[in-house]
């Protein structure tokens, strides 16, 4: 099944149930508004199709050789290759240089073999009486769930906190349910990121027991929250009820502190003398 085939299936990911996490509005937008393609996301496919399906990557992308993605040039040749994700000449050196780093990353190529790339699961989360139907398409399933990320820094400090923000335990999580249910299978998880800029640098990481407790236990919540907006239809925004505005502390002038001129200076905002 190919990506277009596994977008039409009329269920939840994680992509979307993520979107819960700011509110149940939000969520529904995404649900009936699945987000446009971007040069980004364009490269992130193809990075991922270079590395887990080389055989469709030259069927599936061609390189355009010209500097701007409009005029004449650029026309005669996107109806030369329609139907085919159009990269710039940088751009494709850029994914070559990804796929190239993650295969010479001795961990990182071991993971990503001898396994199924891009698998669809299907599946059902029953939530309080209410069916909901669900799917995920791991990366790759081979002796582990492995999820495959490009990042600015791959470092664990930061991709950590890239990790937590972006939900990418919990979506290794819901990768786990979808093939444990689909499947029959109790596997390990692991990303694999590779830097986005030279010298491309890659890490692997193991999602620990800890992580994937905290993933099931906000997956749990946010399937109950989804559950609840379909029994009542209602799906409010995040702020339905008065809130009183905050302010930065500055604002009310009660931090102090030393210009170079030695001058004491009364809230970011203040102006002495005035």
């Amino acid at each position: 099944m190919n990506y277009a085939e596994y977008a039409k299936i009329a269920a939840i990911n994680w992509s979307v149930l993520r979107e819960m996490r700011r509110s149940p509005r939000h969520y529904r937008y995404r649900l009936e508004n699945p987000r446009e393609d971007t040069t980004g996301l364009a490269i992130g496919r193809a990075t991922h199709t270079a590395i887990l399906e080389p055989e469709r990557f030259a069927l599936e992308y061609a390189v355009f050789e010209g500097k701007r993605r409009a005029g004449k040039e650029w026309d005669a040749f996107e109806a030369e290759h329609a139907g085919r994700t159009i990269l710039k000449a940088s751009e494709f050196a850029e994914v070559l240089a990804m796929r190239d780093a993650v295969r010479e990353h001795p961990i990182a190529h071991a993971r990503l073999s001898n396994g199924l790339p891009e698998e669809t699961v299907t599946w059902t989360e029953r939530i309080n009486g209410v069916d909901l139907a669900c799917k995920a398409r791991p990366d790759y399933i081979g002796a582990s769930i492995v999820d495959l990320k490009t990042t600015k820094d791959a470092g664990s400090n930061a991709f950590g906190r890239t990790s937590a923000r972006f939900g990418y335990h919990c979506q290794l999580a819901w990768y786990r349910r979808g093939v444990r249910a689909a499947m029959g299978r109790e596997l390990a998880m692991h990303l694999v990121a590779v830097e986005s800029e030279a010298p491309h640098d890659v890490a692997v990481y193991r999602i620990g027991d800890d992580a994937l407790y905290a993933a099931d236990e906000e997956i749990n919540e946010l399937l109950e929250r989804v559950a609840a907006c379909r029994i009542t239809d209602r799906w409010p925004g995040a702020l339905e009820l008065e809130n009183e505005l905050s302010l930065p502390s500055w604002v009310y002038g009660d931090q102090e502190s030393i210009t170079d001129d030695d001058e004491i200076v009364f809230g970011k905002g203040a102006t002495n003398g005035l």
